[in-house]
């Protein structure tokens, strides 16, 4: 019996584990060289195969900061494609200025991770290959203090 159960235990912990990172369907990270998101390389496409969905799913974006960005504020479009063409664009703002602007605090020293819900509840109506572009428009000067730019699509509806 004592040696059963640890072995539960570890059963029960793994299941859970599992059950928790089935809900992420696409995860990605773009790191920048120098923590700079240069301007020659302001768009950043991700592409991911995807089911067409009934239930509603959450696209999120976050950026890792480390110390003082050169920029008050980081403008973003996101441009989602379906396989068929169809655009969608949403405008995303990052206020750096702002202390209320929601972050979490990284692991590096000066670390912060600022996360935006780009679409809380989004339904995907086709099956196939979604593009998924991230424009910067804060500036034409390189965007130094930006370490990457992460993207992932949750099953579930979130809060805004």
């Amino acid at each position: 019996m004592k040696k059963t159960v640890p072995f539960l235990f570890f059963i029960l912990s793994v299941f859970l584990f599992i059950s928790c990172q089935k809900s992420i369907i696409f995860d990605k990270t773009v790191s920048f060289p120098n923590n700079n998101w240069a301007f020659e390389n302001k768009a950043i496409t991700f592409e991911t195969p995807l089911k067409s969905s009934e239930k509603p799913h959450a696209i999120v974006i976050e950026l890792d900061i480390i110390g003082t960005p050169n920029v008050d504020m980081f403008y973003t479009y996101i441009t989602m494609i379906s396989p068929q063409g169809a655009k969608t664009i949403k405008t995303v703002l990052f206020n750096f200025l702002n202390p209320q602007e929601p972050y979490i605090k990284g692991n590096a020293p000066n670390e912060k991770i600022y996360r935006m819900m780009v679409y809380p509840k989004k339904y995907f109506s086709e099956t196939g290959t979604y593009t998924f572009i991230v424009d910067q428009y804060s500036n034409k000067a390189d965007n130094y203090g930006i370490r990457s730019l992460r993207m992932y699509i949750e099953k579930g509806e979130k809060g805004k």
